[in-house]
């Protein structure tokens, strides 16, 4: 059953990526609006999705990296003296000292009035198990491999659609999963530590899996592998793709 909520795609593209924006979705709905990841293009994202800050309500944030995260220096100051509201901030509680005190702290960390701190900006939700709900919609922290060392979650909504965020191939959690769609991390190169594999989604994951995954985080070289991807996979993710969200 259509829960009136809208998954949407508002970057797909790698860190580097000059022809997309960075790899960030959001949640839509009359209730208020999540969006998942805050890189340094979010602005321009919104604003390609008729979208602005100020339509913003919650942020989920997965892990610390620039393309993940950049774009929260921008999001607090226009959200704190522009429209005068502090947006809710999700995010597991691991990620708390990379994510303030070794990245936004140097930009946000002081105000006219003083010393700030991150809930000076936002309304923030360290999160102690994994799963939270909001606006009607339940969301569900999956443990994921990427930097190792590096703390990352990826999301299952609902029980609906699955978004890995960045991730190496990841066959032992997938294949537990039960959902309609999935948005899955790819790299278009050979050998990488961090992220996934074209080849490695194709070894690891079966063709049942690999049918109900878009994939995204890719490199301006994705046309050299469109047609292998449209073959083996459900396609690759789009700007504006939009998908209604089932209740769970």
């Amino acid at each position: 059953m259509f829960t009136g909520s809208m998954f949407k795609i508002l970057g797909c593209g790698h860190s580097e990526s000059l022809e997309h924006f960075n790899n960030n979705a959001a949640v839509l709905s009359e209730a208020g609006n999540l969006l998942i990841d805050c890189g340094h293009t979010v602005k321009h994202a919104l604003y390609a999705q008729d979208l602005s800050i100020s339509d913003i309500d919650a942020i989920y944030i997965s892990h610390v990296h620039g393309d993940h995260v950049f774009g929260l220096e921008r999001v607090a100051y226009e959200a704190l003296f522009k429209y005068k509201k502090r947006i809710k901030l999700f995010f597991h509680h691991s990620l708390y000292r990379e994510l303030w005190h070794e990245t936004l702290k140097g930009s946000l960390g002081l105000l006219g009035e003083g010393p700030a701190a991150l809930e000076d900006y936002f309304e923030v939700y360290q999160l102690d198990r994994l799963e939270f709900e909001i606006f009607g919609n339940y969301y569900q922290l999956l443990p994921v491999k990427h930097t190792p060392g590096k703390p990352a979650f990826g999301l299952l909504i609902n029980n609906d659609i699955l978004y890995t965020t960045d991730t190496t191939a990841i066959p032992e959690l997938i294949e537990c999963l039960d959902f309609r769609v999935g948005f899955h991390d790819v790299t278009f190169t050979a050998e990488n530590p961090v992220h996934a594999t074209l080849e490695s989604l194709l070894k690891w994951y079966p063709s049942s899996i690999r049918q109900k995954l878009y994939l995204m985080s890719y490199e301006d070289t994705w046309r050299k592998f469109e047609d292998k991807v449209k073959q083996d996979f459900r396609g690759l993710a789009a700007q504006g793709m939009e998908f209604e969200l089932h209740d769970r």
